[in-house]
């Protein structure tokens, strides 16, 4: 058996948010989505989650170049999909926070999902 396939927790993505956001932006929003279940830092009544690239890329994304990441997050805040801030009481402290909007991401699946469906023909 090969260990090259799923022996390991898999980094999941649907293919219907890599289509409409980019397959690496929607691999790092899964990603920062399962963080979120784990954050314990609340602010303005959200959960955030607080990394630096080096932990991105050793935890997460040991594939992607730290440009490939920084790229990602650019993007997702572009799109209003993530919130970046630096959370931390003291100012010399510049590690990012990051939560999900997920009122935009809501507002993606229905766009989505008012699309008709294509017909086989």
């Amino acid at each position: 058996m090969s260990n090259l396939l799923i022996n390991e927790p898999p980094l999941q993505v649907l293919p219907s948010l890599a289509a409409a956001i980019g397959l690496n932006e929607a691999l790092l929003l899964q990603q920062l989505h399962y963080w979120l279940r784990h954050a314990k830092v609340e602010h303005d009544g959200m959960m955030w989650i607080y990394k630096n690239l080096d932990k991105w890329k050793e935890q997460d994304f040991p594939f992607w170049s730290k440009n490939t990441i920084k790229r990602s997050v650019k993007s997702l805040k572009d799109q209003n999909l993530i919130f970046v801030e630096k959370l931390a009481p003291n100012s010399f402290d510049r590690v990012n926070h990051y939560t999900i909007n997920y009122a935009e991401l809501m507002k993606i699946e229905l766009k989505h999902h008012q699309k008709p469906e294509a017909t086989e023909q």
